[in-house]
Parts: C-alpha cells; sequence; structure tokens
C-alpha cells in the first residue's frame, strides 16, 4: 500500500515537471508576451536597466519591473519577465498540489485550467500575485478554523506583499476580508491591516526614494479608477462590458463553480462561495478581463477536488482540455507569425477573421536602426498618439537613439503648458449661493530635461504628423520620418 502511495507521489511529480516544461517551452517559442498593461512593467524593466531611449510612464507600480531590471539589463530582452511568469505559475501549480494534501484530481484539474496556460507568457505580475493570494487565502482560512492569531498575521503580510507589485489586489483583499472577518473582533481586523501594512511597506519606501511621497503609486491608482469610471481614461477610451466580451472569460471559469451553490456545498463551502461570487463580479466590472479570473482559479480548483465525483471531474477535464488547447493556439501561431488574434479572448472573438503577417516590432526595429544610422544621437518627436513614442521605445534596444518623446509633451512645449489632464467637480446650487465647492485633480509635466527647441526630426507611424512646422522626408517599412521646418 505505501509503494503504491510512493508510486503515485512520484508519478504525480512527473506531471508537474511536464507541465512545467512545456510551459517553458511554450514561454520560450512564443512572440507574445501579453496586450494590457504589459509595456507599463516591460519598460519600468528596461528603463531601470539604462536601455530605455524614453521617460517613462507608467500607470502601475514601479516594484515588478525594478525588481527584474537587472535581468534584463543582464539578457538585454525580456525574456527574464516571461520566464518569471513561468516560475511562479510553477509554484501555484506546487502549491495547490500540497494545499490539496497531494490530492491527483486536484492536480489534474489544475494542470489542465486554461488560465495557467493563458498566463505564462505574459509580462505581468498577474502570476505571482495568484501564487501569494493563494496562500493570503489558505492562512486565513486556517484562522478562522483555529482563531489562531499567526495565521491572521500570515495572510495580512502575504496581501499586503501583493499589493506591493499589483494595485488591484486591495479589492480581492476587501472581498476576503469581508467573507472571512465579518463575524470575528474588530480587533482582529485592525490585527489584519496591521500586518498588510507591514507587508506593503516596501512599495511605501520605493515611492518614496523615486517620487519623493510614499503614497504616491496608492493614490494615483485610487483616483484613477475613479477618474475611469465616471470619465474614462485621458485618452477617451472605456471598458467594454457586452455579453459577447464576457464570453471568453465565462468559459474559462470551471463550468462546475455551479455546484458551490447547492444546499450542501453551500452551508459547506459558505464563506469561500460569497468571496468567489464577489471576486467574479469584479471581474467583470473591471471589464471582462480573463486575467483577472486567475487570482479566483486556484481556489475554486481546490474546492472543486474536494466536490467533484468521478463523472463530473471527467467532464471538467475534457472542458478544460479543450479550452486549453484553444488557449495556447494562438500562442503557438506567434511563433512564426503575428496575428490579430493574439490570444485567447480576440481568438475567440475574431477566429473568421484570422490574419497572420510579419512581426510589427521587427519591421520597425528595422525601420529605427536605419533611422539612428543615418541621423545617430537625436531626439525624435513620435506621434500621432501619445503613447506611439512607447511603441518605438519598446522594441529598440540600442544607443543611437537620444530620445524618443511624446508628441502630446512636445505639443504641451509649443503650447507652454505643463499640465497634462485636469477634471474639475463642482458642486451645482439650486439657490443664489455665492460660493460653490469644487474638487480638481490633474496630471502634470514637471522635471523636464528634455531641450524640445533642439528637435529636427519627427517619426510617425500615420502617413502624416501632427505638427504644423514638420514636412515629410522619407518613408520606411512601417515608419514616416519628418524634418522640422526652419522659420
Amino acid at each position: 500500500m505505501k509503494e503504491r502511495k510512493n508510486n503515485k507521489g512520484k508519478s504525480n511529480w512527473k506531471i508537474i515537471l511536464a507541465v512545467i516544461l512545456l510551459l517553458s517551452l511554450m514561454t520560450l517559442l512564443t512572440r507574445y508576451y501579453g496586450s494590457s498593461d504589459v509595456g507599463d512593467y516591460s519598460d519600468t524593466a528596461k528603463f531601470f536597466a539604462g536601455k530605455y531611449s524614453a521617460k517613462l510612464r507608467t500607470s502601475h507600480p514601479l516594484s515588478y519591473g525594478l525588481l527584474h531590471s537587472p535581468f534584463v539589463k543582464l539578457t538585454n530582452n525580456f525574456l527574464p519577465l516571461k520566464l518569471s511568469s513561468v516560475l511562479w505559475i510553477s509554484l501555484l501549480i506546487i502549491s495547490v498540489y500540497y494545499l490539496s494534501n497531494k490530492n491527483r484530481k486536484t492536480l489534474f484539474l489544475f494542470v489542465t485550467t486554461p488560465v495557467i496556460w493563458y498566463m505564462a507568457p505574459w509580462i505581468s505580475p498577474l502570476p505571482l500575485s495568484c501564487f501569494l493570494f493563494l496562500w493570503a487565502y489558505y492562512f486565513i482560512k486556517k484562522y478562522d478554523e483555529k482563531q489562531n492569531l499567526k495565521y491572521l498575521l500570515y495572510s495580512g503580510l502575504l496581501v499586503g506583499l501583493i499589493w506591493v507589485f499589483w494595485e488591484a489586489i486591495i479589492y480581492f483583499a476587501i472581498v476576503l476580508i469581508i467573507c472571512f472577518l465579518y463575524n470575528k473582533k474588530l480587533s482582529h481586523f485592525f490585527y489584519f491591516l496591521f500586518f498588510l501594512l507591514v507587508g506593503v511597506m516596501p512599495k511605501l519606501i520605493i515611492d518614496y526614494i523615486f517620487f519623493g511621497f510614499p503614497f504616491y503609486s496608492i493614490l494615483k491608482h485610487f483616483f484613477a479608477v475613479i477618474a475611469f469610471s465616471f470619465y474614462g481614461s485621458i485618452y477617451g477610451q472605456t471598458e467594454n462590458r457586452t455579453l459577447i466580451n464576457l464570453l471568453p472569460t465565462l468559459l474559462i471559469i470551471p463550468i462546475y463553480t455551479l455546484v458551490f451553490f447547492t444546499k450542501k456545498n453551500f452551508i459547506k463551502y459558505k464563506k469561500e462561495t460569497i468571496f468567489i461570487i464577489l471576486s467574479l463580479l469584479m471581474t467583470w466590472i473591471a471589464g471582462s478581463q480573463i486575467r483577472y479570473v486567475s487570482i479566483t482559479i486556484p481556489i475554486i480548483i481546490l474546492l472543486l477536488g474536494e466536490i467533484l465525483n468521478e463523472k463530473q471531474f471527467k467532464i471538467q477535464i475534457i472542458i478544460f482540455l479543450i479550452l486549453t488547447l484553444l488557449a495556447i493556439n494562438p500562442y503557438i501561431i506567434q511563433i512564426k507569425y503575428e496575428t490579430n488574434c493574439s490570444d485567447f479572448h480576440s481568438f475567440l472573438l475574431n477566429f473568421p477573421n484570422l490574419e497572420l503577417k510579419p512581426f510589427t516590432e521587427d519591421l520597425l526595429l528595422k525601420d529605427i536602426n536605419e533611422i539612428a544610422k543615418e541621423h545617430p544621437n537625436q531626439v525624435f518627436v513620435v506621434g500621432n498618439r501619445p503613447d506611439d513614442y512607447q511603441t518605438l521605445a519598446d522594441v529598440y534596444w540600442g544607443s543611437d537613439v537620444k530620445e524618443f518623446v511624446s508628441i502630446q509633451d512636445y505639443s504641451l512645449f509649443l503650447e507652454n503648458e505643463t499640465t497634462v489632464f485636469k477634471k474639475t467637480v463642482c458642486s451645482s446650487s439650486k439657490i443664489s449661493n455665492r460660493r460653490e465647492l469644487c474638487i480638481s485633480a490633474s496630471l502634470e509635466k514637471f522635471n523636464d530635461k528634455t531641450n524640445y527647441n533642439a528637435i529636427k526630426y519627427a517619426l510617425s507611424l500615420d502617413k502624416n504628423i501632427d505638427l504644423d512646422n514638420f514636412k515629410l522626408i522619407k518613408k520606411y517599412k512601417l515608419i514616416y520620418l519628418f524634418e522640422k521646418i526652419e522659420e
């Protein structure tokens, strides 16, 4: 009996190692490295590695990019950031295996779930956050069972540490607190909160060092969420919460999540079920993005491993395998070709219009290298979109370009302005009131040392440039080069 158990244990480890190897191979081969917010983390790593020919503009904490910057500097590419995701997913797989008491059924469910295959090549703190949050959940559940405050300490520290790298975890943390601390002493909530703040200290220190204000990232994220929720982004973007856009995310969620709503399971897993419901609701509010589901899926799988009977288990595995094959298919395509169906979400929604073409970044890099050779050590304005400069700075690893400048910054210079964006909200009295209460928030440009007067050239990904005093002098494969007209 003991020998059979040992053989099963060895077999399970072979499965884990095989999955890790396949995840690593897929991540190494595919040219895909994510879509949403990826540039914020990769550009930060490249900036602190001294390889970024532009100013840094990121809406997310510096910490994740900063952590990887030495490895990016060493390798001169983004591969360390991609392999980092595989590392955290590997630790997540091992954690699920151990937390399930080495349940083979749970292991099979987790290694076939599409989420881990979907997230593996992404440059993102999500895999790290998922790994740490799973343990935060485990410890707060242990506290709930044993009423031992040391488990609450561990959970608070882990949530705080995740917050160092990923701002959105605070919303999942609030749900976790509501579900597991609502019937506990108020003092225990403050105990958890204290250690959460201890865990987030590295973030405060980093913000103080680089921005001179320890709450820079926290407040920036908070006000950005408010502004985006009510007014959209500063570039007019809004989230798409239509049913068709939600479909890929719904497919990723295990179909047998519905078993939590049976009377027996709801009574047994009441707190977990409420947490799952509220978390998935937040995923929809956040724009129906698959990556946010990755926080909840490991917890769902842990519970399903205990609940599902043999027939349900087999059905769920078959569904997972089909979805996983669909999820990795775009990544396999992107070993050789760029496609408009770059991930599972776009693959499902755009499949009838699948397009294959050479990689844009290769063509851009060829253009930039040629431009830099012809016009070395120059500062280039890049348009027409405010963040097109990031696209060029992201693909270029050389040292012959002095700086890529956003057309937005150059336009502000021409107008002698420093305000990038400003919003003022005022009260509206119904009486003859002499004063109204107004609250204003703005994004400002300070500490800009670029000599805009000396700029001679502009680059555009369009046929024109939205600047009056520049003329087209050469077209490359994708980039148009413009020269300033001297008055």
